[in-house]
C-alpha cells in the first residue's frame, strides 16, 4: 500500500538506519510512539486512550523508561527503529527543578542528550516529533506573557537542560513542534497539586509563596493539545511546526492555585492546615524560580484553534478523578 504520509525528510543527520522503511509498511493505522509513558503527561495521555478520546487510527506505543532508556543511544534507536512511528512524541524528562540542580549531569543526559539523539532519530525515519518543553527556559524579568519567539535566558540547570534540548530539536529535525507548558498539575504522578494535598494531613499551617505567577495548566488538557497537533501534522498541515505556548487561564500566584485546591479537596480531606500567604523572600529553594511565567497562547489559538482551558475547571477535574480512583497522591 502506497505511504500518502507527507515526507518529512532531509537528508543531514548519520545515525542507525531503520531495520525497515515505512514505505514498506501498511499504513492504515498512525503509529504513535509515546516516551515518557509512566510520566504525568503519559498517563493522562492513557486515562483519554481508556476514555475512548483517542483517534480511532492512532495505535499507542506505551514507551517508559522500563521499556526504553532513553539514555541510552542504542536502545533508544532501537526502540524507534523497531516502533516504527509515524510520529514520535517526547513527554519524558526530569522534571523536578531541585532534584536537576543537584544532579546536572543527569539533567542534561535526560532533558538534552536524549532529546537530540531522538530528534536525530526522527530525521532518519522522517517523522515528526513533538517535544514537550517549559516555561522555566524564560528568567521571569518581564510583566506581560511571554511570547514563543522571547529571548531565553533560565535561572536553574532544569530550566537550561531543558532550552538545550530545544535547540537540539531545532538542529536535528525541521519538521518539529516545540510545546511549552507551565505548571502541570493532575491526578497523576507528583505534581504541585499532588504535592499540596500531601500536606493536608501533617501541617497545621501551610506558607505559600504569593508573589510569584504562573498559569497551571491541567495534564489532560495539555494530553488533549497533543492530539489535536498530532492529528493535524499527520494529516498534512505544514504550516503547523514551530514552537507553541500552552498553558492554563487566568494567571495566578501558587497562594491563589492552593486556595482553590483546599476549596475543591475540602469535602474529602479529614484535616486542613490554616492557610498563609509568604513572600518568595522568606524562601531559600536550591533551585531559583522566575518570578513571572506566564506564556502567550495566541500563536497556537492562531494555528491550530486550541484555546486555554480554564485551570479551576481542570482542577476540580482532577480531584473528581483523584478521589474516584480511590488513591492519596502519596
Amino acid at each position: 500500500m502506497t505511504d500518502k504520509r507527507p515526507s518529512y525528510k532531509k537528508a543531514r543527520v548519520i545515525v542507525s538506519k531503520p531495520k525497515a522503511t515505512l514505505e514498506n509498511q501498511k499504513m492504515t493505522q498512525q503509529r504513535i510512539m509515546l516516551l515518557g509513558a509512566a510520566g504525568q503527561i503519559g498517563q493522562a495521555m492513557q486515562y483519554l486512550a481508556a476514555q475512548t478520546a483517542l483517534p480511532a487510527d492512532w495505535k499507542l506505543g506505551l514507551f517508559s523508561r522500563a521499556e526504553c532508556d532513553i539514555t541510552n543511544p542504542a536502545a533508544l534507536r532501537a526502540s524507534m527503529q523497531d516502533f516504527a512511528p509515524t510520529l514520535v512524541i517526547n513527554a519524558a524528562g526530569l522534571t523536578n527543578v531541585d532534584e536537576a540542580e543537584k544532579e546536572p549531569l543527569t539533567a542534561d543526559a535526560v532533558n538534552f542528550h536524549a532529546v537530540a539523539q531522538m530528534a536525530a532519530q526522527c530525521s532518519v525515519l522522517d517523522v515528526p516529533l513533538i517535544h514537550l518543553s517549559t516555561d522555566y527556559v524564560f528568567d521571569g524579568l518581564k510583566t506581560t506573557p511571554y511570547l514563543p519567539d522571547d529571548l531565553m535566558n533560565p535561572l536553574n540547570k532544569y530550566g537550561a537542560s531543558k532550552l538545550m534540548g530545544e535547540e537540539s530539536v531545532r538542529h536535528e529535525l525541521p519538521f518539529h513542534v516545540i510545546l511549552r507548558v507551565s505548571s502541570v498539575f493532575s491526578a497523576f504522578r507528583r505534581n504541585i497539586m499532588t504535592n499540596i494535598i500531601n500536606t493536608f494531613q501533617d501541617q497545621e499551617e501551610l506558607r505559600v509563596v504569593s508573589d510569584m505567577i504562573a498559569a497551571p495548566t491541567p495534564a489532560l488538557d495539555v494530553a488533549k493539545t497533543i492530539i489535536t497537533m498530532g492529528t493535524a501534522l499527520l494529516g498534512g498541515k505544514m504550516d503547523g511546526f514551530g514552537t507553541f505556548h500552552f498553558c492554563g487561564a487566568p494567571a495566578c500566584s501558587r497562594y491563589e492555585f492552593t486556595e482553590s485546591l483546599m476549596k475543591a479537596y475540602a469535602p474529602y480531606a479529614k484535616h486542613m492546615p490554616r492557610l498563609t500567604a509568604i513572600s518568595s523572600a522568606e524562601v531559600a529553594p536550591l533551585a531559583k524560580r522566575p518570578h513571572y511565567s506566564v506564556l502567550d497562547c495566541a500563536k497556537i489559538n492562531d494555528v491550530y484553534g486550541i484555546t486555554q482551558p480554564n485551570w479551576q475547571d481542570g482542577l476540580s477535574e482532577a480531584v473528581d478523578i483523584l478521589v474516584k480512583a480511590g488513591r492519596t497522591p502519596r
